[in-house]
């Protein structure tokens, strides 16, 4: 078969439906399915992520569906997709143990885009994503709304091979001081452009290290805003003269007073 893209999005695709797509065998030049805003669970995603014919794929969305740890693990486990590129899995009801196995691939390593918002992940799972060496040319990570702590935090700013990082989606989690400081102090992410740690639970301790980051010197967006940043954060970042690229620089709903506002007001 020739066909190189399939786009089955936005329907009432279930487990019956999925588990059909998944059995195929003859799309070996399948490049894009797309499946996002169905009704796909575990046992569809289970065939899906079973599938050894779709040696081509480079993207697989199946956002916005009921896939949990079964489907999630059966997908990380998926030894045949050397090619993908972009795997979206946002907005499901993902856990730790599915993170875990995706966190635990060593198959995709041109995987460029690992959507993962809005699920369940927490520490254990972040751990396992951070603690990823195979996905040498990862652009964008966004584990945005997961329940994600300090401890899921400092593993991935303890992150080495992510040299392509180009954006990070961190916020709506739990993070504090301890993991903003790991993420603050990490020195691979030379290419980092984004950075969204908005809507945790940083301190002036967790900012200081941040504004001391010296490798990010392509930083277009830093979104820092709901959390507990005071003067002394917010001299930190206000002193930074790494981010030459800056353009939006977000630190409304925090404690900042005029102290802080003065450093930011007299960076050059």
């Amino acid at each position: 078969s020739n066909l190189r893209n399939l786009r089955l999005y936005i329907n009432r695709i279930g487990d019956k439906g999925a588990i059909a797509i998944g059995s195929n065998t003859t799309w070996t030049s399948l490049e894009e399915l797309l499946l996002y805003k169905n009704k796909i669970g575990d046992k569809g995603a289970k065939s899906i992520g079973e599938n050894t014919s779709w040696g081509n794929l480079k993207k697989l969305y199946l956002n916005i569906n009921e896939i949990g740890d079964e489907g999630a693990t059966a997908i990380g486990s998926n030894t045949t997709w050397t090619n993908l590129e972009e795997l979206y899995l946002n907005e499901n009801k993902i856990g730790r143990i599915g993170a875990i196995a995706i966190g635990q691939n060593t198959t995709w390593s041109e995987l460029k885009e690992l959507v993962l918002y809005t699920n369940r992940i927490g520490d254990e799972g972040a751990t396992a994503i951070g603690s990823n060496t195979t996905w040498t040319n990862l652009e964008v990570l966004s584990l945005s709304k997961n329940k994600i702590g300090d401890k899921g935090a400092k593993s991935i700013g303890e992150n080495t091979s992510w040299g392509n990082l180009k954006k990070l989606y961190l916020n709506i989690n739990e993070i504090g001081d301890e993991g903003a400081t790991a993420i603050g102090s990490n020195t691979t992410w030379t290419n980092l452009e984004e950075l969204y740690l908005n809507e945790n639970k940083i301190g002036d301790i967790g900012a200081i290290a941040i504004g001391k980051n010296t490798t990010w010197s392509k930083l277009r967006v830093l979104g820092l805003y709901t959390n507990r940043i005071g003067d002394e954060g917010a001299t930190a970042i206000g002193s930074n003269a790494t981010w030459t690229s800056l353009e939006e620089l977000l630190l409304y709903k925090n404690k900042i007073g005029d102290k802080g506002a003065k450093s930011i007001g007299e960076n050059t």
